[in-house]
This record gives structure tokens, sequence and C-alpha cells, in this order.
């Protein structure tokens, strides 16, 4: 069997199409189709605005940074970020001057648990990031009653999860801002790239500010300017608007081949989206009397799962060796991918001290979690072979 990766991105002629296109207009930074992608976007998860940057990294710190500014929030700010997330989440964090404090997470979806997260909260917590983690979305009832409870903003890390639902409603939808990634493994793809999307017209602004140097000019209008049709606000001070800077700002921006691509992909989101879930219950299916070993990605009714990856964990107490059992997919060319481990990186070993233990959910999933693929990218032959390796390693290890 060929190589069985994590992450796949599918081309097909809609892209092909939409990317000539913009070659043919001989418009390379952003117009049109970054425009037209940050609006159906952004409704597509219930938000006004979208805002199309570089990555979810930048989508996050754009975020944070706005948030910022609008509460004047100072560097004993402190941010609430899951023990299991990708180190994206918590830099962004750490990159816009504040202090992060991990919160343990559910054992079962891999998600900030809402139990923990009151004991952590101080007269410096303003912000909680949910991540929803491999599409599973987080409990964002009781995320937002805490909010408000304590008047702290929420921004949902939605990079792993587009078009996931709670009984019918998207997420990033719940949140002040939420942050999305479309780089190249993730569900549908700009090949590198991010959208950050909020409801609130003074955010967005800011939002549109700092992705571009922190320009005076953040009307929508600019963004798809064709040269033309010239937006009369530009010319209403002394310097042209789009030259005029107000805030210390970023280069953040992404071009048009980005927007083709993006648009393209939302034209066959439901394609992509059908297409991961029936391989994600395919191998459920296959592997679920196996699970008395293995922990496997199953969720409630009222959620929409948009699995981006298929994550496993060796459950306690049966005596599996999570190493060598990795070993064993990798040796049959299944990729494999450690689950999000965060609080024993080395850098924030370096930088937070020796508190994985301190993270008990957390410190069991950095050893014994990992994914692999479930991809659009799969037929029904590679998940046969999946399910008939991982069945011939256990049964072999356990007599089942």
């Amino acid at each position: 069997m060929e190589k069985i990766g994590v992450g796949y991105a599918s081309v097909t002629d809609i892209e092909k199409k939409y990317v000539m296109d913009a070659l043919e207009n001989e418009r390379l930074s952003q117009g049109k189709y970054v425009a037209e992608f940050e609006k159906k976007f952004s409704l597509a998860h219930g938000k006004k605005y979208g805002i199309m940057c570089n990555s979810g990294t930048t989508a996050l710190h754009l975020a944070l940074e706005t948030l910022k500014e609008v509460d004047h929030w100072d560097s004993d700010t402190e941010v609430l970020v899951p023990a299991i997330t990708f180190i994206a989440t918590s830099n962004a964090c750490l990159h816009a001057g504040l202090k992060v404090k991990f919160v343990d997470v559910e054992p079962d979806t891999y998600n900030m648990d809402p139990m923990e997260i009151e004991k952590h909260i101080t007269k410096n917590t303003k912000c909680i990031i949910p991540v929803h983690t491999f599409g599973m979305p987080c409990n964002m009832d009781q995320i937002m009653e805490i909010s408000k409870k304590y008047g702290l903003r929420v921004i949902e890390d939605c990079a792993e999860a587009h078009f996931a639902k709670i009984n019918g409603t998207s997420v990033g939808s719940f949140g002040d801002i939420s942050a999305f990634s479309t780089y190249v493994a993730h569900t549908i793809t700009t090949g590198v790239g991010g959208v950050v999307c909020t409801n609130d017209r003074n955010c967005m602004e800011i939002l549109r500010s700092l992705v571009a140097h922190g320009r005076a000019c953040t009307c929508e209008r600019c963004v798809a300017s064709d040269g033309e049709n010239v937006c009369p606000k530009r010319m209403q001070s002394d310097i042209d608007r789009r030259f005029s800077f107000v805030r210390l700002g970023f280069s953040y921006r992404v071009g048009e081949i980005e927007g083709a691509l993006g648009l393209a992909q939302l034209d066959r989101k439901d394609e992509i989206m059908g297409k991961r879930r029936a391989n994600a219950e395919y191998l459920i299916k296959g592997l679920e009397r196996y699970e008395e070993f293995i922990q496997l990605p199953r969720h409630p009714e009222h959620i929409e799962h948009t699995y981006m990856m298929f994550p496993l964990v060796v459950k306690r107490g049966n005596h599996m060796d999570t190493k060598d059992f990795v070993r064993y997919l990798e040796s049959h060319n299944i990729e494999t991918r450690p689950m999000l481990p965060l609080l024993n990186q080395p850098i924030y070993q370096k930088i937070f001290g020796d508190m994985e233990k301190e993270f008990p959910v957390a410190e069991y999933i950095d050893h014994h979690g990992f994914y692999i693929g479930c991809h659009h990218g799969l037929e029904t032959r590679h998940l046969d072979y999946i399910i008939q390796v991982i069945a011939g390693y256990i049964d072999k290890q356990f007599n089942v």
C-alpha cells in the first residue's frame, strides 16, 4: 500500500478555472476573489465580517491585538487556553504580549473542560480561547455561560473545524471573534491562509487596519477595488487613507490566488465535508470491536463533527505500548502524528517550567494519543487497509 498521509488537498477544474481567471485579470494582490471568499466564508459561520489573512496563527494574533486595543488590555492580561492544542493558539497570546493560563481538557473530546475553567480565573483574566479540536466542537453553551458570568471575551479557535455545528449552529458564531486556518492540511484550503470573523463593525475595521500595516483605510470596498470605482473616503484627508497609518500593524495579507482557491473550495465544501464524515464513520464502524483498547472519535447526535483528522488514544489499563503501536502503523505506511502535545514542548518547559503533571488528562493524551488521516482523498481500499493493519496489531498483541 502506498503511503496513507494525514492530510490532503484536492485541486479540481473549479480551482484551476478560478485561479486562471485571477491570473488573466492580472490582479495578484487581493481583489474580487478575496472579497467574495471573505463574505461567503464568514456568513457560513454566522458572522457578518470576514478578513482573510496569511495563516490561522495570524488570525488569532489579529483577534487578540484587536480586543487588546478595544478593551485596553495590558501585559498582565491573562488568556485561558486548553492544555491540548497546536502551539499556535498559545503562541499568538505570547506574541500579543499577554499571559497564558492553561486549562485541562475533557478525556473524550480533547477540548477545554468547562468544569476546569473557573479555578483558573483571576482578576486579570480577560479572555477564553476554546479550540474545536480536530473538528469536534467544544461545549460552547457552558463556556459562554462562564464568559458572561465573569465578563470575559471569547475567541473561538476554529482552525480545525470549518463548518462544524452544535445543534445546527455553526462554530465560530458563539464568540466575539473567531479564527480559522486554510493551510494545506485543513478541511478546505487556500494553500496558506486564514480568516478572522466578527459581527462587530469596530472590530472589523481594526482587523482590516492591522492586517495591512495599520492603515487608516478600512472600508471593505478597498479590498476589491478595481481602480476605477474609487471610494470617496480615501481622499477626505490630506493623504490618501490607504497610505495613512494610524496604528502599528502587520503585513498579514494574502492575494487573489489564495482567494480564488478558497472560493472554489467553498463551492465544493459539501462534497469535501461529506467524504470526510463518511470516511470517519467507516473507520469507526470497522474499529469499534477494538474499543476496549483504543478510544475512537465518537460524538453526540447534536454535534456535527468535521473530522479534520482521526484521533486515537490508547486506553488505560490494557498494557498496550503506544510507541510500539505507532511504529507498527508507520512501518505499514500509515502516517501518524502526535495528538498536539503542548505542555511538554521544549520551548514551553523553558518558559513555563515542568507543569505537565498539573494537567493529568492532557498529560495522558500527550503520551498515549496520536492521529491518522480520514481525509477526502482516501478511498475504501485505504480505509480497509487501515482497519486491517490496526486489527492485525491488536489481535496479535492481545489474542483477540
